[in-house]
């Protein structure tokens, strides 16, 4: 069996015209299950308890919600060029700062009764102690660019991803190579198709992403990203095993 995640990233309702485009979007190439990454307070400005009209939206959609970040913005790094140019927000900072950004992140979330076990970093970059740090939190998995990361069991998931730029010049590029990656991309078990807010306003990629789900919908098995860690084998070497203790102990 052949698996693949659709998944809509930077939902937020700086993007809500966006948002509900994609939505609709989906909806009618029938895809009747796509995981939503919101972003809790995007830029630090669109707090998603201050949108409750947007947030009841998109709970009504009965779609996986992943949480994408705290603010989705960080410096702007040299060797995160090609992923992103000030997005990679928790490939930065102590550990101190990526605790307290989680901790805003999962406050919002639980006052709004938001409920997810699944963490995407913007851009899919992470700090070395990201992980331990999530599964403090009770984070089941964290999607990064090239895997799946089960916190429990400590499995490693490869799935790669397929998405465009939306920045000047490598736009451009991305929409030439994405058919041919999509195609290289075919042998792996689980695929993750990432469409941006952005895209949405790119009649190129909203066409090449109608032929790429299309095609997908019929050759693979549509799964969330619960359902695939569900799936993931369980670790003896990870079973029981904590570490995360020491880190949340050494912030509080």
């Amino acid at each position: 069996m052949r698996y693949a995640i659709v998944e809509l990233h930077d939902v937020s309702p700086f993007y809500k015209e966006e948002v509900y485009n994609a939505i609709e979007f989906l909806e009618k190439l029938g895809i009747e299950k796509f995981s939503l990454l919101l972003i809790p307070n995007f830029r630090g400005e669109y707090a998603i308890n201050r949108y409750v009209p947007f947030l009841s939206f998109i709970e009504k959609t009965k779609q996986e919600i992943i949480m994408h970040g705290y603010t989705h913005t960080g410096k702007k790094r040299i060797q995160y060029f090609l992923y992103t140019y000030g997005e990679g927000e928790f490939g930065e900072g102590d550990l101190e700062e990526t605790y307290r950004k989680l901790e805003k992140a999962v406050e919002i979330f639980q006052a709004m009764q938001l409920d997810t076990k699944v963490f995407v970093p913007p851009a899919w970059i992470g700090s070395p102690w990201l992980d331990d740090l999530l599964y403090s939190f009770g984070f089941l998995g964290v999607g990064y660019r090239g895997k799946i990361r089960n916190l429990q069991s400590g499995e490693d998931i490869k799935s790669p991803v397929l998405t465009f730029s939306n920045r000047h010049g490598l736009s451009y590029i991305s929409i030439k190579t994405v058919p041919i990656l999509f195609k290289l991309f075919d042998r792996y078990p689980v695929l993750r198709l990432a469409l941006h807010t952005a895209d949405f306003r790119d009649r190129r990629k909203i066409a090449l992403w109608r032929l790429i789900l299309t095609k997908t919908k019929k050759e693979r098995r549509l799964i969330s990203y619960g359902e695939l860690l569900s799936k993931s084998r369980s670790s003896s070497s990870f079973q029981g095993v904590q570490p995360t203790g020491r880190l949340v102990q050494s912030v509080n």
